[in-house]
């Protein structure tokens, strides 16, 4: 009888082992830039998935992410007496989003897109208790930043990085945002830059493993992100707007529904975020500084950033919308890869869905505009002028701003920009291609002659 039991285990570990390597080899072939490893923890976790067991009991949701927040830190003032419009507008997204889409999570995607909205969540509740704490951080004055907004894939991250060399100007980077509470609460400048360097420690495994290992690399060809490099606001504006990593491109398949619901406390508790940087930087704190920020997603949102930050300097980067609706395409769908099932992805739905949400953004940003008038400090920059003569744009971005340009930060931009084109070259000769970035506005449904057709005004206005 033993010996009959010894034997079924075997033959039923065996079928599961060639199960699950037949699964691998179907999810690597359907998932070709999907990293190995995630395709083989998808095909062990699909049983796990299928039976609801561990992770996989509940679904990824903002209110289970809460719920997990709320049990690791002990805490529950979320910063807001009863407003919880944060967790209706995730909500929104995730449900209009998954019922458009279609798209379906895959076994690794769905344990890492709730542990992304978990840290999402646990680091608004550790913000709010540590201000309560430290009530002096909000009583720092910041300088009016500058914004560089844009739609995806307009140039925004090349011009905020010139930018951001001026040694009169800050910025906070991917690992402050994925950690930037400090852990001790020792207010001198030592403890705090001693806490940051444990903090920078403490996540880079994370960070490397997410990066390297799980998420496919096809990432940074299209968005660069370093670990100690700058990054922009939609990190810690996703504590208010659906703008976890896991859910921006969700955003695009659901921007009428989640539109009418607001920004909400978006940028007063960006301005907490920053006063924290501010207060918790040894580059920082009682420096003489202005903060250069840069985020492509605020555009729908410009009356509730002008709200709270009157006399800020808003940048806008204008491109044919034929070149950047096709490359935010690329973008959205490689961000959907993290989390969904690569196959389960409609190109053609993310196309239009990309094309409305881009016509939405536009018409919201030209409504602000128009109504604020000389209030609103914008100065409007082409695509091609940053590609072409990215020392001239600059200058005329600090010009608008107020800001000198001095011997120091030329010598520095010259350097970026001679490394940049070397990396470039580099990229280009690894992809065996002209191009970094390789897309198709076909591959989405969509033409040139329709996009430009549609978006006929802003081209002659802006392009």
């Amino acid at each position: 009888m033993v010996a009959y039991f010894v034997k079924l285990s075997f033959f039923v570990a065996f079928a599961v082992v060639c199960k699950i390597l037949t699964r691998f080899l179907q999810r690597k072939r359907d998932s070709p830039h999907r990293p190995s490893l995630t395709c083989f923890l998808d095909a062990v976790c699909e049983i796990f998935m299928f039976l609801r067991i561990g992770p996989w009991a509940t679904p990824p949701d903002i209110n289970q992410a809460m719920k997990l927040a709320m049990k690791e830190t002990g805490l529950t003032d979320w910063g807001t007496k009863s407003d919880l419009t944060f967790a209706q507008r995730y909500n929104t997204v995730r449900t209009v989003a998954l019922k458009k889409s279609k798209a379906k999570f895959s076994p690794i995607g769905h344990y890492y897109v709730l542990q992304s909205l978990t840290r999402r969540m646990t680091g608004r509740l550790q913000l709010f208790e540590y201000l309560k704490k430290h009530p002096t951080i909000q009583q720092i004055k910041l300088k009016s930043p500058v914004f560089v907004i844009g739609f995806p894939r307009t140039g925004t991250t090349f011009l905020h990085e010139m930018l951001g060399l001026h040694e009169a100007v800050r910025m906070h980077y991917t690992w402050e945002q994925m950690d930037p509470v400090p852990m001790t609460d020792d207010e001198s400048l030592a403890a705090q830059r001693k806490d940051g360097e444990e903090r920078y420690k403490k996540n880079l495994p994370h960070f490397n493993m997410l990066f390297k290992h799980v998420i496919s690399d096809r990432i940074q060809d299209i968005h660069r992100i370093a670990y100690d490099e700058p990054e922009e606001c939609t990190t810690p504006c996703g504590m208010e707007l659906p703008w976890s990593a896991s859910e921006i491109a969700f955003n695009a398949f659901a921007i009428d529904e989640v539109l009418p619901l607001g920004a909400g406390d978006t940028f007063k508790h960006y301005r907490k975020f920053l006063q924290l940087l501010t207060w918790s930087g040894p580059d920082r704190r009682d420096q003489d500084f202005t903060w250069m920020l840069k985020c492509p997603f605020h555009l729908p949102y410009l009356d509730a950033l002008h709200a709270e930050f009157p006399d800020a300097t808003i940048v806008w980067t204008h491109r044919d919308p034929a070149d950047c609706i096709a490359s935010a395409c690329s973008l959205y769908e490689t961000m959907l890869c993290m989390g969904m099932e690569e196959p389960s992805i409609d190109k053609k739905e993310l196309g239009r869905a990309v094309l409305h949400y881009t016509d939405r953004c536009l018409q919201m940003a030209q409504q602000t505009i128009a109504r604020l008038g000389d209030k609103f400090k914008i100065l409007h920059i082409r695509y091609q002028e940053t590609v072409k003569a990215p020392k001239e744009t600059c200058k005329k971005v600090y010009a608008k701003a107020n800001m000198p340009v001095t011997e120091r930060y030329e010598t520095a931009l010259d350097a970026y920009l001679k490394n940049s084109d070397e990396q470039r070259r580099k990229v280009k000769e690894k992809n065996n291609t002209k191009e970094v970035h390789i897309y198709r506005v076909e591959d989405y449904g969509l033409t040139a002659e329709q996009i430009r057709e549609q978006f006929k005004e802003y081209i002659a206005k802006y392009c």
